[in-house]
This record gives structure tokens, sequence and C-alpha cells, in this order.
């Protein structure tokens, strides 16, 4: 059999421009037993789409049963009265701690300590201050140049490599060289 047609059906099909008998021929291609693996999800799709078998109809107590099921799950639930006052009481008292805590916190704390009268007194101790930071700031920018000696010497080192595959490079040649001149016998023809 021809799957082309099926093929052309299903265009049709997906497109939404197929008629009713088209489905109907579609539907009965699909149920073919010797139809190909190609086809296996769209005869799933549309044999599942269009069904073998009607759906029931609900029925006329389904809305009772619901409302029965939903009782009994409530009637289920176990609540003490102590319990739930005992959490009630703690998330207040929760509350009035993490209020409290936040005015803490947040109190305007911003009072001048250890000012100065004197304005040259308070010039030399912020020059003093200043000198201090400047002194650490440069022991931090010494070490540093010692990591930048340590970076150039590793770049020089990198160049050792290099440097020893064109010497080998060389020496591999100067073996070649050396090899057809043994071929040849240019060493022994000099001797004699």
């Amino acid at each position: 059999m021809k799957w082309s047609v099926l093929k052309e059906l299903l265009e049709k099909y997906y497109a939404g421009t197929s008629s009713e008998d088209e489905e109907k021929q579609l539907r009965l291609l699909l149920e073919h037993e010797d139809l190909p693996s190609e086809f296996d999800e769209d005869r799933i799709l549309i044999t599942g789409l269009y069904g073998k078998e009607k759906i029931p109809e609900p029925s006329s107590n389904l809305n009772g049963k619901i409302m029965s099921a939903i009782d009994d799950s409530e009637k289920n639930i176990k609540i003490i009265p102590g319990k739930r006052r005992l959490y009630s009481i703690i998330s207040v008292a929760a509350s009035v701690v993490i209020i409290i805590s936040l005015w803490f916190l947040l109190q305007d704390t911003t009072q001048f300590k250890d000012t100065y009268t004197d304005p040259q007194l308070a010039y030399n101790e912020a020059v003093e201050v200043l000198y201090r930071v400047s002194s650490n700031l440069n022991k931090g920018r010494d070490q540093l140049e010692e990591l930048s000696l340590i970076e150039q010497t590793h770049s020089r080192l990198n160049l050792i490599p290099e440097s020893r595959d064109a010497v080998a490079g060389e020496l591999r040649a100067l073996k070649y060289i050396e090899n057809s001149i043994e071929m040849l016998g240019v060493n022994e023809r000099n001797k004699e």
C-alpha cells in the first residue's frame, strides 16, 4: 500500500483543511496493522482524540459524593483548642520581641565622641592617621612588586622550552645529514 495518501491526509488534517470524509478515511488508514512505524505518533494522537468508547456521563449524585469526601477529610483533622491558643500567644510574643529589637537597633546613636576643641591638635591627629594608612598601603604595594618579579622570571622560564624545541629541531636536521653522509659513504672515501 502506498502511504503517500496517508501523508497527504495527515497534512490536510494538521492544517485544518480536511473534510469529515477525509478524516474518516484517515482514521481507517491509521487502523491498519501493517502501518509503518513513522506513523505511530499520529495513530496515538488521532485515535486518542476520537476514542473508541464514549466518555460516560457523570452520575446524578456526583456533587453529593464530592461533598461527603470533603466532609470526611475535615473530620480526620483534629484541632486541639489549647494548642491553637498557645500558638497565637507565641506568635504575638514573637512579634513584640521583633518590634522592640528593631526599635533598639534603629535608634539614632550618632553622637560624636572624642571631639577636639583645638583645631591644630585635630589636624595633627588626622595627619598621623593618614601616614599610618599610607605606610600600610606602601607595604602592600611592595609585596605586589615582588609578585611582578616572580611573574617576570616565570615568563623568562617559559622561553626555555621554546628554545629547547628549536635546538631539538636543528639536531634532528643534523642527524638526517649525518645519516645521509653515512649512507653515501662519503667519510670512507675521504679516509682513503
